[in-house]
Parts: structure tokens; C-alpha cells; sequence
């Protein structure tokens, strides 16, 4: 980074420049980045975009400054200028796609981060990447609590017959957000799908554990104590699955009318 970084800022100086305040500001950007001084770095180099934004030397700079400052509101600038000027399709599509990362990921603005994945969807190349940004954009509609979008975007991907990790992906958030739209017996319906069609993955991250608890929530202790009985054999520590168990099994035992579990 640090090398890319220098080179880039030779570039800056390739503008015949003189002994002025603009190379100034170049020389100690340079001198930071070889100290490893990205805020201070990051702080001159917004001076030279603000100077000339518009030309080939603030672009420069703006490529120079995404530097590890964690100053991520600057980054955003940075790459809005690289979008707006830069003459390489890819290199503006790869600072899109950092714009909506950012708003996504570091600063947990979902309403911003929509409509970077809304842009983006225009602009993808192919069908993974297309999967990628609606994927984005059903957890953003999910982390704002609008449900209905959120399930709108996953059922349409569903209409493009995913396969492998990718519908695992998608049946695993649509859960998540029945749960959340209070629908237990949709979200335990696709939990159940999920053990059945991925059983090793379901596995390794606990999916019996989520369907538990929505049948538990359903009070139907009999389908959460069988879901229980099928993990013991591969789970890490039975004894916690026998603990629960038994909790079901007395939970079942006190239900109006119950018969089944009781000695």
C-alpha cells in the first residue's frame, strides 16, 4: 500500500509544478505516508482535492487517499471524486462498490448503503455479482426493519434458482426476518429445509438451535425435542442438549391436557 501509494504521488508531481504551496502540500503527504502517518496523510492530501478537484493531480490524490486512517467519511469523498472523474470504467465501478461497503459494513448507514447497492445493481458484470448486491440490499431493508422489502429482494433472487451457499444464504436471512415479522411457523419451515438440504453446515452453525427455539415459541415441545434428539450424536456437548431436553420434556409435561413425557 505504502509503495502504491508513493507512486501515485509521484504522479501528482508530474504537473511541472513549482516550488509552491500545491508541491509543498505533496512533499509532507509523501513524508507521511514514509513515516506511516495515514491521518496526517489523509488530512493533506483532502487539501490538494480541495484545491483542484477537477484535475488530474486531485484525482491522484484522491486514488492516494485511502490510506489506513480509518477516517471513513473522507475515504467516501475520495472515492465519490474517483467515480465522478476517473476515466476507467472499472476503476469508478470498483470505487462504487467501496462507497457502498463503507456505508454498510464501517458506518451502518443502511439507508445510504441502498442506494450504492441500487447503483451498483445497474453495473454488475454477471450473475454472482448481481446476486451479491440484491443480497446487500435485503440485509439493509432487514437491519431497518423494512420486512416486506427485505423478503421482496430475497424472493426475487429465489425466482433466479440459486444453488449451493448462495440459496443456503438466502433462506437463512428469510428466517431471520420471518422471525422478526412475527411468522414462527414460516421461519421454522425454512429452518427445517435448511437442516434437510445443508446438514453439515446446518451443523456447524447451530440451525437446530434457531429451529428450537421457534418451536418452543410455537409450543410445540415434541418437534423442538426431536430436533434436539437428531443433533446429540454430533454436537459438541450433549450434556447441554440433554439439559434441554429434559426442560422440554417438563414444559410438555405441564401443558393443559398433557400426556406423553409424564412418569
Amino acid at each position: 500500500m505504502r509503495r502504491r501509494a508513493c507512486l501515485l504521488l509521484l504522479g501528482l508531481n508530474l504537473g511541472g509544478c513549482t516550488l509552491s504551496l500545491d508541491w509543498m502540500r505533496q512533499y509532507r503527504a509523501q513524508r507521511a505516508i514514509t513515516k506511516q502517518d495515514y491521518i496526517g496523510a489523509v488530512t493533506i492530501l483532502e487539501q490538494i482535492v480541495d484545491q483542484d478537484p477537477g484535475s488530474e493531480r486531485g484525482l491522484n490524490a484522491a486514488r492516494t487517499g485511502h490510506l489506513d486512517a480509518k477516517n471513513y467519511r473522507q475515504a467516501i469523498e475520495f472515492y465519490r471524486l474517483i467515480v465522478l472523474r476517473s476515466p476507467d470504467a472499472r476503476e469508478r465501478k470498483s470505487a462504487q462498490q467501496y462507497i457502498a461497503q463503507i456505508h454498510f459494513e464501517n458506518l451502518q448507514e443502511f439507508d445510504a448503503a441502498v442506494i450504492e447497492f441500487e447503483r451498483l445493481l445497474k453495473l454488475a458484470d454477471n450473475k454472482e455479482e448481481a446476486f451479491r448486491y440484491r443480497m446487500n440490499l435485503a440485509k439493509c431493508h432487514f437491519q431497518m426493519n423494512n420486512l416486506e422489502q427485505s423478503v421482496a429482494e430475497l424472493n426475487q433472487l429465489l425466482e433466479t434458482k440459486p444453488e449451493g451457499d448462495n440459496l443456503y444464504e438466502i433462506r437463512m436471512l428469510k428466517a431471520n426476518v420471518m422471525v422478526a415479522n412475527k411468522q414462527p411457523g414460516e421461519a421454522a419451515a425454512l429452518w427445517d429445509a435448511i437442516l434437510k438440504e445443508f446438514p453439515a453446515r446446518a451443523v456447524k452453525e447451530n440451525v437446530g438451535l434457531n429451529l428450537v427455539v421457534v418451536y418452543e415459541e410455537l409450543q410445540d415441545f415434541e418437534k423442538a425435542i426431536g430436533v434436539l434428539e437428531r443433533m446429540r450424536p454430533e454436537y459438541p456437548n450433549p450434556d447441554f442438549l440433554n439439559l434441554r431436553i429434559e426442560r422440554l420434556k417438563e414444559r410438555q409435561a405441564n401443558l393443559p391436557g398433557a400426556r406423553g413425557w409424564r412418569k
